[in-house]
């Protein structure tokens, strides 16, 4: 078993309809406008109970970086604020809250399909793309009226650091993480504002430009969302974060660094194939050629490992990258638990009505959860070492000097993989944050379910792993994988989409293959002894 792949924003949260498109909407829905539905108070906490009694049933890692008390409390709180008044987009923005408090990055909370078509309809989005940079909210786009680059104050009056802090919270990331939230704001600005603060019919930007005086203001029309994603297709950011969106042009590649004793090994995913598949095998023979070249060339010293696109992937691909770097043997996790013995609550799980759907479903999880757990002292079901092997290094591993590019994007599998790089190599480690846990995440097979009075839909996988990775002192419980080096972006990185990550590690290597100390930071985390 292996970490899934972690949706992008186009495909996640809001942006993910999933099988909810296929369950029936709720009867009291037939008839009249979606978006302006109200919900009984009483149906509003059926759900709000049904979802609790779903999380604590399914979702082993509900308690992960929370207490009971504190989920109790918080669970407690979305129903105290239950009225009769409230729309499916009120309820949304409970179930939002708690699902972001749990702390998941693969809790992910969808609107009805009818819901969500009004509310892209509508001209009611702000326009342009932004993005978050060295803390300061930007304007992503050459093609708006205000300046490229714009540092925006406020919006409609509301100050960009309560933006970030308010808007980030329906992009759900692992325990404490806050940088992966950057990647949701980059692409879904304008949705998570209509979430939070309700349709606009203009905006009023407060900005500021470097080298002129005051701030300025400009007013600019509300848009339907499908104006908004052909900005976004068009931001000005694209050369350099296209991979965090879209499928990069080539999943992996190789290439030596000319006039360098280094070689760049680039794996943009682990969506690749599950062991026994062509896409598999394609990609264990590229790895054994490349690392074949390394063993058989002893002048190429340093290899940079760039995974800053991988959002995750499928069965033993991250671990089987990690048998190069190895220096000894390893599992993918310590353990990994599941909170029940059946599928709970199936009557709710998003299925169209086709009862051998649902049944194949639930046979299929009942079946790993046979041939891959066992029941531990406290009920929960325990990971068998049968299901979690022993992985040996590969003969031809790498022996030479090892660097490793991160980024808010690495989730699931591919921060797993990060994590195993950090915790179990030499490597230096240079980017930004991870939004996957550096010592666990919650992975493997996908639950959904639809809550029946509102039609929202809330998934979430549901085994907790424990990642086979040491403790380390710069390495704090709830955090994502941290840089030996933080390097990010700055506004005139920004403007000129340049890599200060990638230029950055290359001037390190060729400073210590040349004998210079390093340039930047102190190397920050070091292994507990």
């Amino acid at each position: 078993m292996a970490a899934r792949f972690r949706l992008g924003p186009w495909a996640a949260g809001v942006g993910w309809v999933g099988l909810a498109a296929c369950q029936p909407q709720p009867a009291a829905q037939q008839g009249a406008p979606a978006l302006a539905r109200v919900v009984p108070k009483a149906r509003v906490l059926e759900d709000l109970v049904l979802f609790q009694r779903i999380k604590e049933a399914a979702h082993a890692g509900i308690y992960k970086y929370r207490s009971k008390a504190q989920m109790d409390s918080a669970f407690a709180a979305a129903r105290a604020q239950a009225t009769d008044g409230m729309t499916v987009i009120d309820v949304y923005r409970l179930v939002v809250g708690i699902t972001n408090f749990e702390g998941s990055l693969h809790n992910d909370t969808a609107l009805p399909a009818a819901v969500r078509a009004e509310m892209h309809a509508a001209p009611a989005f702000f326009p342009y793309p932004v993005k978050l940079v060295a803390g300061q909210l930007l304007l992503n786009t050459a093609r708006g009226p205000l300046p490229l680059g714009a540092l925006i104050a406020s919006i409609n009056g509301i100050p960009a650091r309560r933006l970030v802090r308010e808007l980030g919270r329906y992009y759900t990331t692992d325990g404490l993480n806050t940088t992966g939230k950057t990647v949701g704001l980059a692409a879904d600005f304008p949705e998570y504002y209509r979430l939070e603060y309700g349709p606009q019919a203009a905006f009023v930007v407060r900005y500021t430009v470097p080298g002129r005086p005051g701030t300025l203001a400009q007013t600019m029309p509300a848009v339907p969302y499908r104006a908004y994603e052909q900005a976004f297709a068009a931001r000005h950011s694209k050369p350099f974060d296209d991979a965090f969106f879209n499928d990069a042009p080539r999943k992996y590649t190789f290439r030596l660094l000319p006039n360098r004793p280094a070689a760049v090994l680039t794996v943009n995913t682990f969506d690749i194939g599950e062991a026994g598949t062509a896409g598999h095998r394609r990609y264990a023979a590229f790895l054994d050629s490349c690392f074949g070249l390394l063993r058989q060339t002893p002048a190429i010293t340093d290899l940079l490992v760039d995974v800053r696109a991988n959002g995750g992937g499928d069965d033993n691909n991250d671990m089987h990258t990690f048998a190069y770097l190895a220096h000894a043997p390893f599992r993918e996790n310590k353990g990994a638990t599941v909170s029940f013995r059946q599928v709970p609550c199936r009557r709710y799980l998003s299925f169209e009505k086709n009862t051998a759907e649902r049944a194949t479903a639930v046979r299929e999880i009942a079946g790993l959860l046979r041939t891959d757990f066992a029941g531990g002292p406290n009920g929960q079901l325990h990971q068998t070492a049968r299901s979690n092997p022993v992985f040996q290094p590969r003969p031809n591993r790498f022996r030479g000097r090892l660097y490793l590019l991160i980024s808010p994007r690495l989730a699931s599998a591919g921060s797993m993989f990060a994590a195993m790089v950090r915790g179990r190599t030499a490597a230096t480690v240079i980017g930004e944050e991870t939004m996957g846990g550096y010592y666990g995440h919650t992975g493997h097979g996908e639950l959904a379910y639809t809550l029946p009075n509102t039609g929202i839909q809330t998934s979430f996988y549901w085994v907790d792993l424990q990642q086979d990775v040491p403790p380390r002192a710069g390495q704090p419980f709830g955090r994502g994988v941290l840089p030996d080096y933080p390097v990010a972006q700055s506004r005139a990185d920004f403007l000129a989409n340049r890599d200060p990550q990638l230029a950055f590690a290359l001037k390190l290597m060729a400073a210590r293959a040349a004998g210079a100390a390093p340039t930047r930071g102190p190397r920050i985390g070091a292994p507990k002894h």
